[in-house]
Formats: C-alpha cells, sequence, structure tokens
C-alpha cells in the first residue's frame, strides 16, 4: 500500500515538472533559494553573490538550500535536478501523512489520508517548486506525527526528538517555530495524567532542549555573519511592511495573476519585492536592519489603522481559504492540467473536511486529536499578518487528513445503513492513556 501511494505520488508531481524541461528557470524567491545553495555547493558558504563579492545572507530559510546544495554537488547547478528533489521529498508526505492518521484515527483513515495526500492538486502543484513549501509541510506532518507518538508514550529520547522535528520545520518554515508552544499547551493535560506533574515538567523541557538544539546553531550563525539577532531569517519584517502599508489594505485583493497591487515604497531596501528585485536590493544594504526597520515600519502603520483591523482579517481569511494555484506561481512552471480542476476538487471535498473538522471534535479523545486543527488555527492567524498564497502550503497535508476523516466517517456511515445497522461510534480509538 505504501509503495503504491508513493508511486502514485511521484508519477504526479514528476508529470507538473515535465512540462517544464530541463531548461525550467527559478522565479520569485525561488532565485534567491537557488542563488544560495549553489554557492553552498561551490564552497562559498550560505551568501549571495560568489567571492569574493559574496555577502552572509539569511534571507531564506537554510533547510532547503543546504539539501539543494548537497545535490548539487553530485550533479553541479541544475535546477532541473532541484525541482525533482522537491517531488522525491513531496512523494514521502503522502507516507507521513497516513502515519499520522493511524497515530489519531485508526488504519482506516490513514490509507484514505494517504491516498488524499498523493492526489491532492495543491501538493502535487507545490511540489514543482523550489520555494521550500513542499519541504515545509513533510517536516511539519513528521514533527505533528512524532508529537502525537510522545504523548501517548511520553520518553525522554521522544520529547527531545519532538523538539528536533519541530526545529526542522521552523529551519524550512520560520512560522513553524510558533506550533511548539500550542503543542505544549496541548499535551498538558495528558502528560499530567501519563507522567506526573515532575514528570511533565522534564518532558516538557527536553522538548524545548530539541527545539534549541536544532534551531541554535542557525541562530548563532546569523548572530556572528549578520551580527543581529535572527531566529531563521530576516525576511519577516519585509513581507509584514509588504502586507501592511499603504495601499496593501486600500485594495487588498490580487489581480487574476496572483500578484499584489504596486505602491509607492520609500524602505531602505525597495520593500519586499520577491524574487531578483528584492535579491539586489539584499546585496545593497545590511539586510538585518533593513528587515527590523521594515517590521517597525509595518506595525506603526498597523497601529494607525486599528479600525481597519476586522474589515482586513475577513479579506485575509477569505483569501487564505481560497482555492487557487497560486502556491506555485512565480516558479517558472507552466501552466498545468491540474490547476483548471483544484476549484472543483475543494468544491467537492469541502463537505468532508467540514465534517473533519466535526469529527475531531467530537469523542472521548477529542483533545487528543485536535492537535491538527490547533496547528491549522495557528498558521491561520499567521495568515492575519503575512498573507500569501504560500502560507496555508504547510498545512495542507492536514487539510488533506480533515478530508480523509470525513470519506472514512461516510463510507462506514452508507455502509452500515446499506445493510440495515444502527450506528454505533467506535469506542476503541488509538490516543494516550487515561491514566497513569
Amino acid at each position: 500500500m505504501g509503495m503504491a501511494m508513493i508511486g502514485v505520488a511521484v508519477v504526479l508531481r514528476l508529470a507538473v515538472v515535465w512540462q517544464a524541461g530541463p531548461g525550467i528557470t527559478p522565479g520569485s524567491e525561488a532565485a534567491i533559494t537557488d542563488d544560495v545553495a549553489w554557492n553552498l555547493a561551490r564552497g562559498a558558504g550560505f551568501t549571495l553573490d560568489a567571492a569574493p563579492r559574496a555577502q552572509a545572507t539569511a534571507a531564506v530559510p537554510p533547510l532547503v538550500p543546504w539539501l539543494t546544495s548537497l545535490l548539487y554537488r553530485a550533479v553541479r547547478h541544475r535546477v532541473f535536478a532541484s525541482v525533482l528533489l522537491q517531488c522525491a521529498i513531496g512523494a514521502l508526505v503522502p507516507l507521513f501523512l497516513a502515519a499520522l492518521c493511524r497515530s489519531l484515527f485508526g488504519g482506516a483513515v490513514g490509507a484514505w489520508a494517504g491516498w488524499v495526500g498523493a492526489i491532492h492538486p495543491s501538493l502535487v502543484l507545490a511540489s514543482g517548486s523550489l520555494s521550500g513549501g513542499t519541504t515545509a509541510s513533510a517536516t511539519l506532518l513528521l514533527a505533528v506525527w512524532l508529537s502525537t507518538e510522545w504523548v501517548r508514550a511520553p520518553r525522554a529520547g521522544r520529547a527531545l526528538g519532538t523538539g528536533l522535528a519541530w526545529g526542522l520545520a521552523g529551519l524550512s518554515h520560520p512560522a513553524s517555530l510558533m506550533v511548539p508552544g500550542v503543542v505544549a499547551a496541548w499535551a498538558w493535560r495528558p502528560l499530567g495524567l501519563t507522567v506526573g506533574g515532575a514528570g511533565r515538567r522534564r518532558q516538557l523541557a527536553l522538548l524545548f532542549l530539541g527545539l534549541v538544539l536544532a534551531v541554535g546553531p542557525w541562530t548563532i550563525r546569523n548572530a556572528l555573519a549578520l551580527r543581529a539577532f535572527v531566529p531563521v531569517t530576516t525576511n519577516a519584517g519585509h513581507m509584514l511592511w509588504a502586507a501592511n502599508r499603504p495601499g496593501a489594505w486600500e485594495v487588498p485583493v490580487r489581480d487574476s495573476a496572483g500578484r499584489e497591487p504596486r505602491v509607492a515604497d520609500d524602505s531602505p531596501t525597495g520593500g519586499a519585492a520577491p524574487g531578483g528585485a528584492r535579491g539586489a536590493d539584499l546585496r545593497r544594504s545590511h539586510e538585518a536592519e533593513a528587515d527590523a526597520w521594515a517590521g517597525r515600519r509595518a506595525w506603526v502603520f498597523m497601529r494607525a489603522r486599528i479600525r481597519d483591523w476586522p474589515r482586513v482579517a475577513a479579506i485575509r481569511l477569505g483569501r487564505f481559504w481560497r482555492p487557487s494555484p497560486e502556491g506555485t506561481h512565480g516558479d517558472g512552471l507552466p501552466p498545468s492540467p491540474l490547476r483548471a480542476p483544484l476549484t472543483l476538487w475543494s468544491v467537492v471535498t469541502l463537505p468532508f473536511a467540514l465534517w473533519g473538522v466535526v469529527r475531531c471534535c467530537r469523542g472521548a479523545r477529542r483533545w487528543f486529536q485536535a492537535l491538527p486543527l490547533l496547528v491549522i488555527a495557528m498558521f491561520m492567524v499567521v495568515g492575519l499578518a503575512y498573507p500569501g498564497p504560500r502560507e496555508r502550503v504547510p498545512i495542507e497535508p492536514l487539510v488533506a487528513l480533515l478530508i480523509a476523516l470525513g470519506l472514512e466517517d461516510t463510507r462506514r456511515a452508507w455502509r452500515t445503513r446499506a445493510r440495515g445497522l444502527a450506528l454505533v461510534p467506535r469506542s476503541r480509538e488509538p490516543g494516550p492513556p487515561a491514566s497513569r
């Protein structure tokens, strides 16, 4: 079953990339990722430009450039090979998703989830991008799955490993660094029931120790290279200013091509314009200082427009959940036949996803099974401040989980009623022990 899922996932993802051919060129922020990866591969470090003008940077999260650099060392600078690497990582998402669903809801839902993850149009399209959405999805899924396994059977090694996994997720997508706090709150009660108060504190300490061990070396490197406190990237302030400045709130809806409206910008690096323009600006200024400046300017603007917050939040929530192929816009891929049925897919699967939400909130173990909803909610909050098509990509597998849960419950209900039997909720579901 697992090999079949991987096979289908690989075929669909390769079909999308194959349209571009070996001459694919990265666009948008993927160009910066590719530039840094090639510099890493040829020994210039995590930098923009090449020696002797190489400049240390933290413009993008480090995990994807580092993985890509390992490939470039073997095959030289071939962008098509780096996209194939993302396809291979994307093919692992159905396996991680099936494992998470088995941990939360049982094997039947796990099977559904694996297949939904293999054919989900958004996940397939995201795998053809070097921007890192696929790697972020895979690492986030891995961290959520390990979190459920850790809470089910708390051990020191599992707590530390879960923290390391969350650190890995943060190094692929900075928003993931905020989730361990949610995980700690979610795990507080079940850990107290299984290991007691003192044991719970030790477990959570190990969780955050693993997080620090994973992210700490990169943060220290940034402090030495950029002479500033930069946990992961120097992109947070730029993105905040791009989304919260004059013009972005007045016309907050994207055009048909998925682009933000252009407005005048007086930031020292030209705002947060993605791609080559921003890469050129980063080379001309101290990126950490420019990022901090942009973040402060955005907060000043938002504080002056508090009355507009509800309106803008409603618009951005609608954009966050809008079915569209924006997640790969500007990454050098040609139009894909999967883009057209994406809206149809979203409409058909919406009722199952909504029922999956209800299903997560019901039953004796609803708190244990609510972790995917908590992670989705955290990314929704991030999407209010940093609206963008890729903010939803990391949690798309969790949406597939909800669809699978709704599909399995619908199948069970139809099968039971077809036999003329009453539907009785399952009394035994996987979850953490109820007592010591």
